[in-house]
């Protein structure tokens, strides 16, 4: 009901998610020091470009520098460095808000996971008119990213990792869309275009929502998900 009556989605912490093994940053730092070397320049040479592709400021020259002064033999072996970065890094990702989505409106799963067994009801959204961030596809694997730590920046290691998932989770078809905290986005009122009311949801509520979205400038169109009586399927259908 926040839905229709405040127009409003809610991007959530990692932390909430009911995978835990969603999200873990997982790093190889191997590497011989002039590898980790010639690695860490590019690094810090890409952190001091804007996001905008705009240049920053830090020459090639001054980003091997700093790596020279930096990276020594000590320094590669040193597990409190390691590990500061890695709680860093799991710290910069947590700190994310994510609205997870789905191409999907007819999974019996997902129906049963996340609507109350067929009770609740599944919203159809199209952005194009929205402010809020572009939805990317989650990429499902049966092992982490063997990510070495030593090439990338942080926000390079948090957007690989925020789109990645355990294949078990493969019939979801998830597209994410990040920010950088958690919290609530507003839609326009013609991004909502379907809302489909589960099988097993009672009349009085689909007509409750049905009257809210009214009450609140919103016309999606409304289906109704019907359980096949033939084959293990959810048929969508219009509703009458």
């Amino acid at each position: 009901m926040e839905i229709i009556n405040k127009q409003e989605l809610f991007f959530a912490g990692i932390e909430s998610f009911n995978d835990p093994f969603d999200g873990r940053v997982h790093l190889q730092f191997y590497g011989k020091i002039n590898e980790i070397k010639a690695a860490q320049i590019r690094a810090q040479y890409t952190m001091n470009l804007k996001k905008e592709d705009k240049f920053e400021g830090i020459t090639f020259e001054a980003a091997q520098k700093l790596v020279t002064e930096k990276i020594t033999d000590e320094y590669i072996i040193n597990q409190e460095e390691i590990g500061a970065r890695i709680s860093r890094i799991q710290k910069a990702h947590n700190s994310k808000g994510v609205l997870a989505l789905s191409s999907k409106n007819d999974n019996i799963l997902m129906w049963s996971h996340y609507t109350f067994n067929h009770k609740g009801v599944c919203f159809g959204f199209e952005f194009n008119c929205d402010t809020l961030p572009k939805a990317k596809k989650v990429k499902y694997q049966t092992h982490y990213d063997d990510i070495w730590g030593w090439l990338y920046t942080d926000e390079e290691i948090v957007d690989r990792i925020l789109y990645s998932k355990s294949i078990d989770w493969v019939y979801e078809d998830e597209h994410r869309m990040v920010r950088d905290t958690i919290g609530v986005e507003t839609f326009s009122l013609d991004s909502l275009k379907e809302i489909v009311f589960g099988s097993m949801m009672s009349r009085e509520d689909k007509l409750e929502i049905i009257d809210e979205c009214k009450k609140n400038g919103l016309n999606p169109i409304f289906k109704q998900a019907i359980l096949d009586v033939k084959l293990f399927k959810i048929n969508i259908e219009d509703f009458k």
